[in-house]
């Protein structure tokens, strides 16, 4: 391994360096030699102004002498005035250096425009610019006036050669003085990491170490610091510190998932596939949960328990009772024969052991712990065991679902027991919730005008509701909802539009909150509504979730008037806001409203402390 390493490094090294030095060339070159061009273009429009002055003031039988001049500047090489066709035909050839000498400079001659060129060899370095001069008639300098010519026709143009090699050595030696400091430097470097390589092979057999545990999903590994030194040791806690964050931060993450889903599930030694698992079966259940809550009867959650049952949890054999009013039992499901259990529990549900103890029963403890299973004291009983689990709702038993399976799968079984629980346990509330709406029907629990629950609904399920928000260490939103000036509907339009804003307004109110909440006509144009299940501070959000949507629809009269109204909501919580007594949250609710109503109607007003300040309500 240090050998193969040594000779990475060696070549990465190598690599750098000639990276480095390909580009100190390249930009040293470019920052030399650039400025040279500049200067040569900047003299050959020197030249060009001073022969248009020559040219003006009538003498240009001296611009020999200047050319002579410029030539003997340090680093021009050639300087010449060319002379174009034009000038030939009215003035003769001229002098010999007024001939175009090079391809560049016949071809400005014909275009008309700059030409460059850069002439390099191993021994020099030569610039050539070429500029053409071109007749343009303007106020300050007229070539028109001596020349026959047309407007920018090309007169001539200026040559100039520039010798820019002591440029291009001296970049050269720039580029060798900074390839040596930096192959001085990079040696230097190899050097010191080749006999401290001891260091770097410990450290890089730590971190190997950690990734190897890494790959196993387990977060447990750490850097052996006393292995190291130095800004390796600092570097081993650095890096340490970063694994036990990560760590901590999973071990949370499965913490308050279980805290949320109400069980533990079997862990593995991979923590990230743990983690994965668990937020997986999170996301299950939320959709589980989400599903049944828009479902229109227990029958459709039924269903839904049904299939996670058989298709998630590849069960073939279980059963699905409902416990009635009545204290008997009802087949909702049965799977792998007509039933599981005698016929007894199906006449008195406390012949059902789990149901009677509310208790979960498991025959591995006992063998025929429950004498109604269809099977005890057989020989078959010695195939198959069973485990049957109680739901609660409401302080009781609603429902039993059992598990029936073969002996050897006793274990696969043990670890779906949780989940099996986590489901039945987001399902009760929602069968408790539609089960109840079921009685309400029978019993004509509902205001016939408007759709929601009367009075009496409300008093005869309370008890219910709250040992189930007890049971779930849950909160209850209470809403008092009036109608703003409702009594000038029935004044200007009569009776009949009042109760079409009542129903209209109920209907809205019904659309906006879960399945799983209530709505109640407490009186006259006054409505109440419990939100079931809600987070602190929740209540109010859905309150004004409801009066913003009542004010923005229109409502719609008999007599096809179209009117808009708003409402004012008194919000209170329990058991926070009440100390535990419901009837009290509700005259808080109520206080909460009036205080809405006078600062103004439609307005959601949640309930203080220091609105009412009377010991009695």
């Amino acid at each position: 391994m240090r050998k193969g390493l040594i000779l990475k490094l060696f070549a990465v090294w190598l690599a750098g360096i000639a990276l480095v030095i390909t580009t100190t060339v390249f930009f040293v070159r470019k920052s030399v030699l650039e400025p040279a061009k500049d200067k040569a273009v900047a003299l050959a429009q020197v030249v060009e102004s001073a022969l248009t002055t020559l040219m003006v003031t009538n003498a240009m039988d001296k611009r020999y002498l200047l050319l002579e001049q410029i030539r003997f500047m340090e680093g021009v090489e050639d300087l010449r005035v060319i002379r174009g066709k034009a000038v030939i035909k009215q003035y003769g050839e001229g002098m010999e250096w007024e001939k175009p000498k090079y391809p560049i400079e016949k071809e400005v001659l014909t275009l008309g425009i700059p030409r460059e060129e850069l002439i390099e060899t191993l021994d020099r370095v030569l610039y050539r610019v070429v500029l053409p001069y071109k007749a343009e008639p303007s106020p300050g300098v007229d070539c028109m006036k001596c020349h026959k010519v047309k407007p920018g026709e090309v007169l001539g143009a200026i040559s100039i050669t520039m010798d820019l090699t002591h440029y291009r050595n001296f970049g050269f030696l720039i580029t060798g003085a900074i390839s040596f400091v930096i192959l001085s430097a990079g040696f230097l470097t190899f050097m010191y990491v080749r006999n401290n390589f001891k260091e770097v092979e410990n450290f890089l057999s730590e971190v190997e170490k950690v990734f190897l545990s890494f790959e196993r999903g387990k977060f447990s590994a750490r850097i052996n610091l006393s292995r190291l030194r130095d800004e390796f040791y600092e570097l081993g806690k650095r890096i340490n510190k970063v694994i036990q964050e990560l760590d901590t931060t999973l071990k949370r993450i499965r913490e308050k998932v279980y805290e949320l889903i109400g069980y533990t599930l079997v862990e593995s030694e991979n923590e990230i596939r743990d983690t994965e698992k668990i937020i997986d079966e999170l996301v299950r259940i939320s959709h589980f949960k989400k599903t049944i809550e828009l479902d229109a009867t227990k029958e459709e959650v039924y269903k839904r328990i049904e299939s996670v049952l058989s298709d998630y949890m590849s069960l073939d054999k279980f059963s699905i009772y409902e416990v009635s009013d009545d204290n008997t039992i009802e087949k909702v499901s049965v799977k792998g024969r007509e039933t599981w259990c005698s016929e007894n529990i199906f006449e008195n549900a406390d012949e059902c052991r789990a149901k009677r103890t509310g208790q979960d029963v498991n025959s591995e403890e006992f063998a025929c712990v429950c004498p109604n299973f269809v099977m005890c004291s057989s020989e078959e009983e010695k195939t198959y065991c069973y485990y049957c689990i109680p739901v609660h709702m409401g302080g009781r038993v609603g429902n039993v679902v059992q598990i029936v399976y073969e002996k050897e799968l006793k274990d696969f079984v043990k670890l779906l027991i949780p989940y099996i629980k986590g489901y039945l346990s987001e399902a009760s509330p929602v069968l408790e919730s539609k089960r109840l709406m079921e009685q309400l029907k029978k019993q004509s629990y509902v205001d016939r005008l408007t759709g929601a629950f009367n009075r009496r609904f409300l008093e005869e399920v309370l008890d219910k509701i709250l040992a189930q928000a007890q049971r779930r260490n849950s909160n209850i939103g209470v809403l008092m909802v009036d109608v703003d000036f409702f009594k000038q509907v029935n004044d200007t339009y009569g009776h009949d539009a009042g109760d079409a804003v009542l129903k209209q307004i109920a209907d809205i109110i019904r659309k906006t909150i879960r399945k799983s909440d209530y709505l109640i006509r407490y009186g006259g144009e006054e409505f109440l509504v419990l939100l079931t299940d809600v987070k602190e501070g929740f209540a109010k959000e859905v309150a004004e979730k409801i009066r913003k949507k009542i004010e923005e629809t229109p409502i719609v009269l008999p007599n096809g008037v179209t009117l808009k109204k708003t409402v004012s909501v008194g919000v209170a919580e329990f058991p926070k806001d009440c100390q535990g007594k419901f009837w009290q949250c509700v005259k808080f609710a109520d206080v909460a409203l009036y205080r809405a109503k006078e600062e103004g109607r439609n307005k959601v007003v949640k309930f203080k402390p220091e609105m009412w300040q009377k010991e009695e309500y």
